[in-house]
């Protein structure tokens, strides 16, 4: 499994970018470590090349770095920024050897706070090589830039500034979605060192029920093996004219980001129905969820989850997710939100 580094732009005397009230050396900072502590939740080893307020030169982060890490294709280099100079949006730049994967994955998140690009910076002197310093430096690394806003627009530096743990998780689910450990599913991907007593303990349930949701015979684990964990969706209410949310109990790792995205509705919508004053959550919340945003379907004879799929141009997968279906099974005058 790779290993995301986490490079948080300036540090100590190097403050960076400022304007309207945002800091970069400050954002940045805050940023990465909501990143941290999101991909670690999922297992993911994750290193930062910036954990305090300290002055470190790019020349000793990039040694830190192929210290640290000598084989450069396990590890994934993010890098988080800001921007000034007049423009506005979320710019993405991913280096000239890599491809736009991880790129476009992060900028189809992002999109929902504000515009964004994703693109490739050449070196003017030399287009044959990466703009940036660091990225320029770490060849066989696979390396990209997030750069929030521009601080000196007012407009973004509103949205980095009531979107910070938003941002981070949209960009952390990328990352998770990109490595492939957890995808919205709940299928995890098993990787060196795992047990089922291990995985039982970080998803809150318990070796026999990761077993039995898998069809497990022993404790044996292979790696890359994909394993289900349970679902912690509560079952959806059946719609009526008095029901207007189903309910969720929060695990670790989720954000209102996240939660809004899997539901199809926004964190606002989510903070409103909830009353929450602020982002923050805490394991086994239970919060309302809006449905006015999900379409209902009531199952008929000969339909199947692909056919409702198809019909409603969206996958099976979300359907499964949505509903907390663990098999294709369906029945005849069931409601499926979609």
């Amino acid at each position: 499994m790779k290993t995301v580094v986490i490079n948080a732009s300036g540090g100590g005397t190097d403050t960076g970018i400022s304007g309207n009230g945002l800091v970069e050396k400050n954002v940045t900072l805050e940023i990465s470590n909501i990143i941290k502590n999101i991909l670690e939740s999922k297992g993911v080893n994750v290193y930062m090349l910036r954990s305090g307020d300290k002055t470190i030169s790019y020349d000793d982060r990039i040694k830190d770095l192929k210290s640290k890490f000598p084989n450069s294709k396990d590890v994934i280099v993010l890098s988080n920024t800001l921007n000034s100079g007049g423009g506005s949006g979320i710019e993405i730049v991913y280096a000239l050897k890599n491809k736009d994967t991880l790129a476009s994955k992060l900028d189809k998140n992002l999109s929902y706070f504000n515009n964004s690009k994703y693109y490739q910076l050449r070196l003017p002197s030399d287009t044959t090589k990466d703009y940036y310093y660091l990225t320029r430096n770490t060849p066989g690394y696979e390396t990209i830039i997030v750069r929030y806003g521009y601080a000196d627009n007012a407009k973004d530096a509103g949205i980095i500034k009531n979107n910070m743990e938003e941002l981070a998780s949209s960009v952390a689910d990328a990352l998770l979605d990109y490595i492939g450990v957890l995808d919205d599913e709940g299928v995890y991907v098993v990787k060196s060192g795992d047990t089922l007593y291990s995985l039982a303990k970080k998803f809150n349930t318990t070796v026999d029920e990761l077993k039995k949701l898998n069809g497990l015979t022993n404790n044996s684990l292979s790696l890359n093996q994909k394993l289900k964990v349970p679902s912690n969706v509560t079952s959806p209410l059946p719609p009526s004219e008095s029901t207007s949310a189903s309910t969720y109990k929060v695990v670790k790792g989720d954000t209102l980001y996240s939660i809004a995205k899997k539901f199809n509705t926004t964190v606002d919508e989510i903070k409103k129905l909830n009353n929450l004053g602020s982002s923050s959550l805490s394991i086994n919340q239970l919060l309302k969820i809006p449905t006015s945003n999900l379409t209902t379907y009531k199952v008929l004879k000969g339909d199947t989850l692909y056919g409702i799929a198809k019909k409603f141009n969206t996958t099976v997968d979300n359907i499964k997710a949505k509903n907390k279906l663990t098999n294709n099974n369906l029945s005849i005058g069931q409601v499926l939100y979609i």
